[in-house]
C-alpha cells in the first residue's frame, strides 16, 4: 500500500501535532516516524541512522522485522510489509500515513518515490530558534546562539529551498503553525480537504496524546507564539536578520 498522506516539515513545526489531527479519521494511523522516502530504494533504508533504529521503536518492530520490509523492490512493497508486522497500529487500521520531518529536505525526490499527498508544516524562524533554544537547556542565550545558528542556517537553507520549490505542487499543502493556531478551522478543513477527508468539528478535540511532543488536546497559540515570552526585541531583530532568507515562514 501506498501512505494515505505524507507529513513534513522541520522538526518542532508541529508535525506530531497534524498527526494526531490526522490520527482522529477512523481507519487512519501510522508508527511515529518513517524515512523510507530518503532512499531511492527500500534495501539502502536499513543501513540509514537513526531513522532505522528509531522505526523498530516507532512501529514497535524488531530489526529482523524490519530487514523483511527492506528486502523489497519498491516502497509500495515496504509500507505493505511495514503494516503487516507492526504492533503499535490500533485494530481496525486500514490507511496509513508517513510522518517523517526530514521528508522536507529532500523533497523533490520524496516527490517523485510516492504518489500520496504531501502536507508540509511550517512556523516562524523565531519559533524554531526557541524551540531549540529551550531543548538545549542553557542560560546564555548569546553564546548557544553563535554557536549554533550557521549550522541550523544551512540546514534551513536547503529545507526552504525545497519548500518553495514544491509549495504549488498539485500534491503538497503548506501549513504554518501559527495559522492552525489562529485560524484553526479553516486550516484545518484546507488541509484535511487535501488529502480527501471531510473535516469534523470533533476532530479538533485530540482525544489521545500518544506522543510528548504534544502537549495539548487542542490546538494552542501558546505553542506557536512562545517565542514573545521567552526572547526580547533584540534577540528577534537578530532572528529575523540571519534567517532572512525564509522569508514566506514570518508571520505578521
Amino acid at each position: 500500500m501506498e501512505p494515505k498522506i505524507i507529513i513534513c516539515g522541520m522538526e518542532h513545526t508541529g508535525t506530531t501535532l497534524i498527526s494526531d489531527l490526522f490520527r482522529q479519521v477512523p481507519g487512519l494511523d501510522s508508527g511515529f516516524e518513517c524515512g523510507v522516502l530518503l532512499r531511492e530504494n527500500p534495501v539502502d533504508f536499513q543501513t540509514l541512522e537513526p531513522f532505522a533504529d528509531n522505526m523498530t521503536r516507532g512501529w514497535g518492530i524488531t530489526r529482523e522485522q524490519l530487514s523483511e520490509c527492506c528486502d523489497v523492490e519498491d516502497h509500495t512493497e515496504f509500507y505493505d510489509r511495514l503494516v503487516n508486522c507492526a504492533t503499535v497500529l490500533p485494530e481496525g487500521t486500514t490507511a496509513i500515513f508517513d510522518k517523517t520531518p526530514r521528508y522536507l529536505y529532500a523533497l523533490t525526490a520524496v516527490l517523485e518515490r510516492s504518489t500520496a499527498p504531501v502536507v508540509i508544516s511550517f512556523k516562524d524562524p523565531k519559533a524554531i530558534v526557541c524551540s531549540d533554544f529551550k531543548r538545549a537547556k542553557v542560560d546564555d542565550f548569546d553564546a548557544w546562539y553563535d554557536d549554533y545558528m550557521p549550522k541550523k542556517r544551512g540546514y534551513l537553507k536547503t529545507c526552504y529551498k525545497e519548500f518553495v520549490a514544491n509549495k504549488d505542487h498539485e500534491r503538497v499543502v503548506t501549513i504554518g503553525l501559527e495559522d492552525l493556531a489562529m485560524n484553526s478551522r479553516a486550516t484545518m478543513e484546507r488541509m484535511f480537504a487535501h488529502v480527501g477527508e471531510e473535516f469534523r468539528l470533533d476532530y479538533a478535540i485530540i482525544r489521545e496524546l500518544r506522543y510528548e511532543n504534544t502537549r495539548n488536546h487542542t490546538v494552542s497559540a501558546d505553542i506557536a507564539f512562545e517565542y514573545l515570552r521567552h526572547f526580547d526585541d533584540a534577540q528577534c531583530k537578530r532572528i529575523e536578520t540571519d534567517f532572512a532568507l525564509a522569508e514566506d515562514w514570518f508571520y505578521t
